[in-house]
């Protein structure tokens, strides 16, 4: 029996077109490359699965008024004050990511490359960054103070300045579950090790000095910080760039529809078309639960 293709054509006489099997194959390889390229949808509180629409609200409660309700008490004297315990909510809007790609008949037939891996990685690559672009501007809009300013160009945002931010969290430790998280311009970071690494206290600071090249993950610091550098939104390089340290409780994440890729073939333009699409919504839900962080970000030289 002949393999049936995506055009639903018997590959008898028609070979040269994408089988069910290579179509299965595409589509794995997209699946793990955005899995892998993506940092901030790790990051961020997962909500709203399974919920249908445009837009989910997503009801969660804010503790920071309860900081400082407690007071100071006389036995046979009611409560004045009453501290109400009052749900918040926030509305998510899911946006819809996507790129289309055209594959000619000439380029498939001629190519001497891996045409099934190059078109996953291009796809997904693209559908991935758009949304830890997407990622990205939800943090900038929710962490608007408090912002922790780091040094100049030679000593970048040190460790000292980690710990401040760090501290500024931990100062509200009622409020700020969990453990922080730092997501750093790549370059920031290249300056935080350029101004911080020494080679006389090579001994006690481990890799750091070669910790530039890592992907994503690049140390946790102070016990409690683990701190990444953004590999996709492509911050511009900067004499300053935002950073964040925040908690995961901070962000919230709605995905109705996870990844996936749909070929369709044209055979009048002699060619398969490839539509990769995705839709998701980042919100912020506590502004107290992260702070930004001002750092250096020119391209290195």
């Amino acid at each position: 029996m002949a393999t049936i293709t995506h055009s639903g054509i018997g590959s008898d006489g028609y070979s040269d077109h994408f089988t069910q099997g290579v179509l299965d194959r595409i589509e794995a390889q997209a699946y793990k490359m955005i899995y892998d390229e993506g940092l901030l949808p790790k990051l961020f509180k997962t909500v709203g699965q399974g919920e249908k629409g445009s837009a989910v609200i997503w009801p969660y409660f804010n503790p920071s008024t309860f900081a400082a309700a407690a007071s100071t008490l006389t036995e046979a004297n009611d409560f004045v004050n009453y501290t109400q315990l009052v749900n918040a909510s926030v509305i998510i809007v899911a946006s819809e990511f996507g790129v289309t790609s055209f594959l000619t008949d000439v380029t498939r037939e001629s190519a001497k490359m891996d045409i099934e891996g190059e078109l996953a990685r291009q796809q997904a690559l693209s559908v991935a960054v758009k949304l830890e672009k997407h990622c990205l501007a939800a943090l900038s809009s929710t962490f608007t103070t408090g912002t922790i300013t780091g040094t100049g160009s030679t000593t970048g945002f040190t460790f000292a300045k980690f710990a401040a931010a760090k501290s500024k969290l931990d100062a509200a430790a009622l409020t700020v579950p969990g453990r922080k998280r730092a997501v750093v311009p790549t370059y920031g970071w290249y300056y935080t090790a350029q101004g911080t690494y020494s080679q006389t206290y090579a001994s006690v600071m481990g890799s750091k000095g070669a910790e530039v090249q890592s992907k994503f993950y690049i140390d946790t610091l102070f016990g409690d910080i683990d701190v990444y550098h953004e590999g996709l939104a492509y911050i511009t390089a900067s004499s300053t760039a935002a950073g964040y340290m925040f908690v995961s409780d901070a962000m919230a994440l709605w995905t109705p529809r996870s990844y996936r890729i749909e070929p369709q073939r044209d055979a009048s333009a002699r060619g398969d078309e490839f539509t990769s699409t995705l839709r998701a919504g980042a919100k912020g839900l506590v502004s107290t639960y992260g702070v930004r962080l001002k750092m250096t970000a020119s391209a290195p030289s």
